[in-house]
């Protein structure tokens, strides 16, 4: 059965007469599009971590796809790539507790929430669109915030334990999930410990079992927070590491990834206002190769890459007025080498770096009894340089050896100065009834691998369409100018939400044909194009009674190539996902149907297919014996359906019940259980 849009909007009319997102008096169980207020947008969505969806969690991006306008493009079972409003990778602006991380990998096995902690994370908010100048800068779609459970302090001068432990088990891809949480506090200084690790092999489809699609990821985090005269003082370290996690849609795969981080912040009161400051260190160490997890009959290649940040944020708020600036560096190596072949190594990134610059100042608040104002200015400088290429010439053609002679000869340093401004207007229509109009100008400039890919190559961000990329360092920044207009009507058990935009990108970054063929797949360039964004989100809500509730919310998005007219590659079709809660006293119970409509809105310049629609439902529930105990159960899937994901990619591995070439299905059905214990 394919989704039909006519399908869909009749069973919204059905299951929401308007439905809510929430205030202090009602809140969707599941995502929570949050209620205006002087700090939050229309098109701003929290994400509820404890929600039933999250209790078979292996992997934060997927919790995305609760919130209107987002989606989550893979290529592997942990290489969760956020889109939102149609753009992805390094258009969406990502901070895990406050962290900006660059992925070691140049195809983006290891997007920055990898590295957020499934266990311990409390807060998840998908700013969808124009987002505040104080929370954006370098880049386009919108804003992500994952942040990990604050520190609690006890009443008492004496240290008082806290402990929390958990394990699950899903079968569809016989995956195992244990973790702990242990610590101790009194009146001033909290201090622990968290920790989890995920096991997942090949998952299975109604095809048969997906070749090339486990994991096993390991994360150990410490922390401290201490209480000062007019603030906390917090320190964070941590480990993460994965190994032999499957990537069948790209042509290597993540056999080896170890990241550390370390972070000092600072929340508190001061003569400056109320100010948030933070300094940190994220490193990752990444190695992929094209053997260990795959078969291959050809040369055997193995690629290291290294991805060092270090940042520094401070921020302040007085009155109505916030201002800050921050600082983000990054060093990236990365290099390519035939196994067995020492003289074959091949530098793809040499000491290449990225260094930008911002400051911002924004103001909000009520210019009339029903109007309130959001407006506010950043410039970011975006610094780049990249040292020049080592190349083993063992087997290198002549032309090879040009194509680094010329790249070697030219000034590698590239500076952008960008500007970015944000109006948001709100208007109150009365008790129930808001409108909201938003306009913004917004910019990122080139990543280091759109400007320094020197060599044509299979890495492409993630782009995983088997083609070709080559940088092209004279690129400029992409500018994109978005305009919103969105509606509220709440009441106290109902809420619906509407949002419109369009978004037109000038120098739009994206391959083009050079009209070069390698190994039977054309080069592409990057170049700078013009493009265009426009859709709708929906998240809605309604309170049947006091044990009943409903939700949905859907989105869509059209992306083009202004200049030709061809689509915008890999654009999330439209979906929609329906809910209903049922509370029974220590029980509550779901059932989802997720939808998706068949996407034929493809880019012709790489080849992308179209895919079917489809319908998924999903069956959950849970049991909080006591205060300590708590079970949860469900299954996934339940009719066992085979469908395919249009950004679930395409297959790359030999040998698998997929053919090569071929698109990449969802999970079968799958059943999961999961334990927690608190005391």
């Amino acid at each position: 059965m394919e989704f039909q849009p006519r399908a869909l909007w009749a069973a919204l009319s059905l299951a929401l007469p308007g439905l809510a997102m929430a205030d202090d008096a009602y809140r969707l169980p599941d995502v929570t599009v949050t209620a205006p207020s002087a700090s939050s947008t229309l098109n701003t969505s929290r994400i509820d971590t404890g929600a039933l969806g999250a209790d078979n969690g292996q992997d934060v991006a997927n919790w995305l796809q609760q919130a209107p306008g987002a989606a989550v493009v893979r290529n592997g079972q942990q290489t969760g790539i956020v889109q939102l409003h149609g753009l992805y990778n390094e258009r969406v602006k990502i901070m895990v507790d406050g962290m900006e991380i660059t992925p070691a990998c140049p195809n983006h096995m290891d997007p920055p929430l990898h590295y957020a902690p499934l266990d311990s994370l409390t807060q998840l908010d998908v700013i969808a669109g124009i987002t505040p100048v104080s929370l954006g800068g370098d880049s386009i779609a919108g804003t992500v915030i994952a942040n990990t459970a604050p520190a609690v302090f006890a009443q008492g001068p004496a240290f008082v334990p806290q402990a929390r432990v958990h394990g699950g088990y899903s079968s569809a891809n016989d995956a195992t999930n244990i973790g702990a949480s242990l610590g101790t506090a009194n009146q001033d200084t909290s201090l622990g410990y968290r920790g989890e690790q995920i096991i997942a092999h090949n998952y299975t489809t109604p095809r048969g079992t997906v070749s090339d699609t486990g994991f096993n990821t390991t994360r150990h985090d410490l922390y401290w927070a201490r209480k000062v005269e007019s603030g906390e003082l917090r320190l964070d370290v941590g480990r993460h590491h994965t190994r032999d996690a499957g990537t069948p849609a790209l042509p290597m795969d993540m056999v080896s990834d170890d990241a550390s981080k370390a972070a000092l912040s600072y929340r508190g009161n001061t003569a400056l206002g109320a100010v948030e400051a933070r300094i940190y260190s994220h490193n990752i160490d990444h190695m992929m190769d094209n053997y260990s997890l795959r078969p291959n009959s050809g040369m055997k290649m193995f690629a290291p890459a290294t991805s060092r940040n270090i940042g520094v944020t401070l921020g302040s708020k007085t009155g109505n007025f916030k201002y800050g600036v921050e600082y983000l560096t990054n060093e990236f190596n990365a290099y390519s080498q035939a196994l067995g072949n020492a003289a074959s190594r091949k530098d793809m990134f040499n000491n290449s770096s990225r260094n930008r610059f911002g400051a911002y100042g924004e103001w909000q608040g009520a210019i009339a009894p029903q109007w309130k104002l959001l407006a506010g200015a950043r410039g970011d400088m975006v610094s780049m340089n990249t040292d020049d290429i080592v190349y083993g010439y063992s087997a290198t053609s002549s032309a090879s050896q040009l194509v680094q002679t010329n790249f070697n000869a030219i000034d590698h340093q590239r500076t952008d100065y960008n500007m970015d401004a944000t109006l948001l207007a709100r208007y109150r229509a009365g008790a129930a009834h808001s409108y909201e109009f938003g306009l913004a100008r917004k910019t990122r400039s080139p990543s280091i691998l759109e400007r320094y890919l020197w060599s044509s190559g299979q890495s492409s961000a993630g782009q995983a369409d088997g083609y070709n990329y080559l940088g092209n360092i004279d690129l400029k920044p992409e500018v994109s100018h978005q305009l919103t207009a969105a509606t509220e009507w709440k009441t106290d058990v109902w809420q619906i939400k509407p949002l419109v935009y369009y978004n037109r990108v000038t120098d739009y970054i994206q391959g083009t044909s050079t009209g070069v063929i390698i190994g039977g797949k054309p080069v592409l360039q990057y170049q700078n194009i013009d493009a265009e964004l426009y859709g709708i989100d929906l998240a809605a809500a309604y309170r049947v009674s006091a044990r009943l509730n409903l939700g949905g919310t859907l989105s869509y998005v059209r992306g083009r190539n202004t200049g030709n007219g061809d689509n915008l590659y890999r654009i999330a079709p439209l979906s929609a996902r329906l809910y209903g809660d049922y509370q029974a006293g220590k029980w509550l119970n779901r059932i989802e149907w997720n939808l998706a409509q068949r996407q034929n809105d493809v880019a012709a310049y790489n080849g992308e297919l179209p895919t079917s629609g489809y319908g998924i439902v999903n069956l959950r529930t849970r049991w909080q014996a006591n205060k300590a105990w708590r079970f949860a159960a469900g299954i996934e899937n339940v009719f066992d359906k085979l469908y395919y994901d249009h950004l679930g990619g395409i297959n790359r591995v030999a040998n698998s019940v997929i053919a090569v070439g071929g698109q990449l299905p969802g999970m079968g059905r799958s059943a999961y259980l999961s334990v927690d214990y608190t005391w």
